[in-house]
């Protein structure tokens, strides 16, 4: 999930380097020559990314943080949050994300955000044994669990192997995803919404 948000983001990093300007805000440890870039906005006539990887609040995904849940820390390299806005002409991005771990099983934690998403319509239960594996689109912008076919190129991607809650169409969506932990459950909150060219944010 995370690696397909950063190769983009790269990428089109890389694009909107004509003509911009860039302004990059380090955390802490900046003063000590361990500089740690922790905020990252371009500006060009091509269009805007901003990413920023600490302080990102997970009120910003439409989701609570399950109780007495810690924010995941920083691991190989990765982070346990990211806040992606990418906005060009030809379509925008915008990605939050939040990796927690929980004392609690699995199951309490799948119920807990089951029933919160509920509050966005159908929940898709993403997991082997699941109907709703079985679901297949058949309306334009339609969720499902299998997005192998999906039209939506700037979607996230995640790990069908993996276990995932989620809720709404497919250029705005709220996924739960969750991964076997030594102790506990580990989970991601993470929220997508994508445009093309008719810029409809809605």
């Amino acid at each position: 999930m995370t690696s397909n948000i950063s190769i983009r983001t790269a990428a089109l990093g890389v694009l909107l380097l004509a003509g911009c300007s860039i302004n990059v805000k380090h955390g802490d440890n900046a003063d000590n020559g361990s500089a740690k870039e922790k905020e990252v906005t371009i500006k060009s006539p091509l269009g805007g990314l901003h990413v920023r990887t600490d302080n990102v609040d997970a009120k910003d995904t439409g989701m609570s943080v399950y109780p007495g849940a810690r924010l995941k820390e920083k691991e190989d390299g990765n982070d346990s949050q990211a806040n992606v806005n990418i906005d060009t002409p030809w379509f925008g991005l915008k990605v939050v994300a939040l990796t927690y771990l929980t004392d609690d099983p699995q199951d309490k934690v799948w119920d807990y955000y089951k029933k919160e998403l509920s509050k966005y319509g159908k929940v898709l239960e993403c997991r082997p044994g699941s109907p709703d594996m079985e679901i297949t689109a058949k309306e334009k912008n339609q969720l499902t669990c299998d997005d192998k076919g999906s039209k939506n190129r700037h979607d996230v991607h995640i790990n069908p192997d993996e276990p995932h809650l989620k809720v709404g169409v497919e250029d705005r969506q709220r996924v739960v995803g969750f991964k076997r932990s030594s102790n506990g459950t580990q989970f991601s909150l993470v929220y997508v919404v994508t445009h093309g060219e008719d810029k409809d944010k809605s």
